[in-house]
């Protein structure tokens, strides 16, 4: 697997950081550039995280992004553009892959006109 940010390949075992917003798989130096994050596979599905003070992701967000990506008639490129994030970063969202920070999620309910949290 290759670093997120540098393009390294990894060695051993992954890590997840918190760079500008978005949870990366980063190599041991690239680490130093955010803050370290648990994988999802230590993560149950049903668990919902916490955020700002009485705020949950919804389990569901994945399904959310996309519906309302597509109901805007945005491509993955034109909604990172927007939002001014990578476009790998809104396809792991899509997928589920990837749980976004409080500042990801306030950039794409801005831009898709959704609630992701409750």
């Amino acid at each position: 697997m290759d670093c997120e940010v540098c393009g390294r390949k990894i060695l051993g075992k992954t890590q997840k950081a918190l760079i500008d917003g978005a949870i990366l798989t980063v190599c041991a130096e690239c680490m130093s550039l955010g803050r370290r994050v648990p994988t999802l596979e230590r993560q149950t599905r049903e668990e919902k995280l916490p955020w700002e003070e009485g705020r949950e992701l919804l389990e569901n967000y994945p399904v959310i992004i996309r519906n309302a990506r597509e109901k805007l008639g945005l491509t993955h490129e034109e909604l990172a553009r927007r939002i001014a994030e990578r476009e790998s970063v809104l396809k792991k969202l899509e997928a589920g892959k990837l749980r976004p920070d409080d500042k990801l999620i306030n950039k794409l309910q801005r831009a898709l006109k959704v609630r992701l949290v409750e």
